[in-house]
């Protein structure tokens, strides 16, 4: 076994300084030992860096090391994440145009990057998300971990763990169409009393939704550990004693309250002036430990506190949360949202229960990381070649594409081909003829034709597809439009767009005029 000497030989550490102080560490072999800091500014081991820091050790990777991507846009948010670290890292240089603040580390097996906001303090998830892939190009997938609010059913008066109470987590399931997330904007509620909805995101990846399955399983089974992390953040809280993480315990179930959908909240501080007698009649839980539910969540760029909109969405959507980090997220974003509430979505709002539910929330997350193998993350695409293979449609899409576009044009054409082409006046010379474009045109061509007949003013033109053939394994952009007609001709123009490849155009023209 070696001795403090060893390792401080080993590393370059002067254990005789008598200045020095006695610390033990933790290092990446899994070797403890007590040794003498001083004289330390860097060491390698097995492949590691260990930096000197604030009188310990800190462990360094390089960009290329974190996998997962984890948003915090408040700060409860971001302290309860950094309490559940089990490692916590050096800092790396940002990129170029990245606004984001981070703390790096580990959670299980895995190296996560959470990412907060900058000296804007503004950020939206989807924007910090953006920003991360200029620094960290190998994110495999994204957690969106913080608070939100409920939108609980009528009490349960049967079994109270099915209610959704102050505290418990939220996780977006997919359901039908939706990734687990859709998105819908208040400033549209329609006059109907609809909202306008839309997809908000694509399934998360199959890794994640395997491991949720397997996670509620095991919590099922009471062999999940979200629990123990709950307890293990809340004596860390204490401990450190920070204003904004050491009101993180449990507030009690008599702190959790319930009004009644058409009652309004009355002025001052928190609830005191409510009516009491407007809270819901729910049952009392036998455990203080959250439940998890695995619900459909809406997202919007602002907070739901009309009680009103919140009961719409539930009634006729089936949301269960709703949160605003995933408002405006790319759809194809490969992610999982989690949710801890901290309010009912009403206007009924306090911070008593934010500490409480962030916690709640990371520690699902954490516990989730916790049933993923390292292996398998790093087995995934990055989300950079994800977003890469959507901007390449195979061949399945591109043939939809053009026959959809094949199928309108037909309906375009057809439409033309049945309209009456208007009696020309009396006096008025009228002709007729076709032209050919040339074998696989370029993106444009532009041809003059010459009237066979003499006009003495200006005629009028019109122009149609007669005959066209296409490669049938491109997209299909195609217009024709007849331009500056004078009395001795006009200028037909041939465009294209995209990656169209037109081998053939026949274009069937009329002319009629004095």
């Amino acid at each position: 076994m070696a001795t403090n000497r060893d390792w401080a030989a080993k590393y370059d550490i002067n254990p005789s300084s008598p200045t020095a102080t006695m610390q033990k560490l933790q290092l990446g072999s899994g070797h403890e030992t007590g040794i003498d800091s001083l004289r330390l500014v860097e060491v390698s081991y097995p492949q590691l860096t260990f930096e000197f820091a604030n009188g310990s050790l800190v462990r360094k990777l390089d960009h290329e090391a974190y996998t997962v991507a984890w948003t915090a846009v408040l700060n409860t948010e971001l302290e309860a994440s950094r309490l559940l670290l089990d490692e916590e890292h050096q800092l790396l240089p940002s990129g170029e145009k990245d606004g984001n603040n981070y703390i790096l580390g580990r959670m299980g097996m895995h190296n996560i990057v959470i990412a907060f906001p900058g000296s804007g303090g503004d950020s939206s998830a989807a924007e910090m998300l953006e920003d991360m892939l200029r620094t960290f190009r190998n994110i495999r997938f994204a957690l969106l971990v913080g608070v939100g609010g409920g939108a609980p059913n009528s009490p349960n008066l049967e079994d109270p763990s099915k209610d959704i109470r102050l505290g418990d987590v939220v996780v977006g399931d997919p359901n039908g169409a939706h990734g687990g997330v859709i998105q819908y904007n208040l400033r549209q509620w329609k006059t109907d009393g609809e909202f306008n909805i839309k997809s908000g995101l694509k399934n998360p990846p199959e890794l994640l939704i395997k491991a949720v399955r397997l996670l509620r399983s095991d919590h099922g089974f009471e062999r999940g550990e979200m629990n123990r992390y709950i307890q293990r953040a809340i004596a860390i809280s204490r401990a450190v004693g920070h204003p904004h993480i050491n009101d993180c315990q449990f507030p009690g179930q008599d702190r959790d309250r319930l009004f009644k959908a058409g009652y309004q909240h009355v002025n001052g501080e928190g609830c005191s002036k409510c009516n009491v007698r407007m809270v819901e009649r729910r049952l009392q839980r036998d455990s203080n430990e959250p439940e998890v539910h695995y619900k459909l969540i809406a997202a919007a760029n602002k907070d739901m506190s009309r009680a009103e909109y919140r009961d719409k969405l539930r009634d006729v959507w089936g949301v269960s949360c709703f949160e605003t980090e995933a408002a405006g997220l790319r759809a194809d974003f490969p992610c999982l949202v989690i949710r801890g509430i901290c309010d009912y979505s009403d206007d009924h709002k306090n911070d008593v229960w934010q500490s409480y539910a962030a916690v709640a929330a990371v520690a699902y997350a954490k516990d989730l990381l916790r049933v993923i193998k390292s292996n398998e993350v790093a087995a995934l695409p990055t989300v950079l070649d994800t977003f890469a293979a959507a901007r390449q449609p195979n061949s399945e899409d591109r043939i939809a594409e053009l026959e959809e576009q094949v199928k309108k044009l037909r309906l375009e054409l057809s439409e033309l081909a049945n309209r009456p082409i208007p009696e020309p006046p009396q006096e008025t010379q009228f002709e007729s003829g076709r032209w050919m474009s040339e074998y696989e045109p370029p993106t444009e061509v532009i041809t003059r034709i010459t009237f066979s007949k003499r006009y003495t003013s200006v005629p009028m033109v019109m122009a149609s597809i007669f005959f066209m053939d296409v490669d049938k394994e491109s997209n299909f952009r195609l217009n024709v439009e007849v331009q500056s007609v004078d009395v001795e001709g006009f200028q037909l123009r041939l465009s294209t767009w995209d990656d169209t490849k037109i081998y053939s155009v026949k274009v069937q023209w009329v002319a009629f005029g004095k």
